[in-house]
């Protein structure tokens, strides 16, 4: 009974840590930390 719980909550566990590494994923590819980088090399390519 207990081993039941314990793998109900690891799977819960597990699924919410993947949905976070996802979106983690997503954001720096198209979020706020990419648009930062174009920024930058925009920058720099101006100074050039």
């Amino acid at each position: 009974m207990i081993a039941d719980n314990l793998f109900g909550i690891a799977m819960f566990v597990f699924v919410i840590m993947f949905i976070g590494l996802v979106l983690t994923f997503l954001e720096f590819r198209y979020g706020e930390p990419k648009r930062q980088q174009e920024r930058a090399e925009r920058k720099q390519r101006s100074n050039d």
